[in-house]
């Protein structure tokens, strides 16, 4: 009888002991887990561009070496490709992606000056452009590399002479620059957490008010490109027809969507938007919100302008867009292909 109890408290003590070692094994995987995640959320989005352009780069000598003969390496960096931000938020967009996808194929350090919105739009911009910084006054003695104009594709960019620094520009606005490197690019323009804290209160109440009803962005810029002088260079003017076109569109597939209207001219859009659609006007908050906001919705019709191109191409759903925006026989619509094939992002529906 004494050996059955002893084997039962022994029993007991075992099982207790077997559980106390599960619960703290447990507890260290989930804490390293955790800290793994933690760590990865920390890493995102720089950590792409850091494990691809090192701080210190060996071949590169320092800012006041000359531009014409960096150390050669087939491993390292050898060289610098600067830039000269211009226009606002949509143009230093396609200015910062073009210029990172071109360095990344160069195998150069990419140097940025003079922005005005990005430092206060991107994650990654500030420490991308201070890393780099102190290579700036190589800039003023590099060779200039400009585009044809700003829509079309100049492949020569892509095979630029590796013994010389670069300046390049000036819009450099065509997918097809870093379209070699999306996925790096993409987690670059990762929106700073202000603004992304900001867009997603938005997109949440529009979200509770609408519960089962997708959501279509659709931004109408007008304002500015309705004037005489630019008509006449070649802007493109929003017509009532094609956005109650696109909102068709959208109600074909969609018949309970509300379109989220974002505009620099919402009377306008009051007046010409047939009645019949679910419209929602947005509330002006600042150009990079509003743009996340837009693009944060399942779907969207975007007008002309860089600003609603990068609506489009952070959208994840269908985006739809002015089959006619190029203007022949003017000014700008000579800086397009005929097609606008290396400025249209493919997958994207004409209307």
């Amino acid at each position: 009888m004494k050996t059955i109890k002893r084997l039962f408290v022994a029993l007991c003590v075992a099982s207790i002991v077997f559980s106390v070692y599960v619960i703290q094994h447990t507890t260290l995987l989930s804490t390293a887990a955790s800290a793994r995640s933690s760590s990865s959320s920390e890493r995102s989005p720089l950590s792409a561009l850091s494990s691809i352009f090192p701080v210190t780069s060996p071949s590169l000598s320092s800012e006041n070496s000359s531009s014409k003969s960096p150390t050669q390496s087939s491993n390292s960096f050898t060289g610098v490709l600067c830039v000269y931000f211009t226009g606002r938020l949509g143009n230093e967009l396609f200015e910062y992606a073009s210029t990172l996808g071109l360095a990344l194929t160069l195998k150069r350090l990419p140097v940025f000056l003079g922005s005005h919105y990005l430092p206060f739009a991107l994650t990654s911009f500030n420490q991308t452009s201070a890393s780099f910084s102190r290579f700036k006054n190589r800039c003023k003695l590099s060779a200039r590399a400009s585009e044809v104009s700003c829509c079309k594709f100049k492949e020569k960019l892509t095979r630029l002479n590796s013994s010389q620094d670069f300046t390049i520009g000036l819009y450099l606005q065509s997918y097809r620059y870093f379209q070699d490197h999306e996925a790096v690019i993409r987690q670059a323009l990762t929106f700073t957490d202000e603004i992304r804290s900001e867009s997603s209160k938005v997109v949440q109440e529009l979200r509770q008010n609408h519960s089962t009803s997708p959501l279509i962005g659709v931004h109408v810029r007008r304002g500015d490109m309705a004037s005489e002088r630019k008509r006449k260079y070649g802007y493109p003017q929003v017509s009532p027809d094609y956005l109650n076109r696109s909102m068709a569109f959208f109600r074909s597939r969609y018949p309970d969507c509300v379109f989220v209207v974002g505009s620099d001219s919402p009377e306008w859009c009051k007046e010409n938007i047939l009645s019949g659609h679910h419209v929602h006007f947005l509330t002006a908050h600042s150009p990079a919100v509003d743009m996340h906001v837009l693009s944060s919705l399942d779907h969207t019709v975007i007008t002309f302008g860089t600003f609603s191109w990068w609506i489009g191409f952070f959208n994840a759903g269908t985006t739809v867009y002015m089959k006619d925006f190029i203007v022949n026989g003017t000014r700008l619509g000579g800086s397009f292909n005929p097609d606008g094939r290396d400025y249209i992002y493919p997958g994207w529906i004409p209307l």
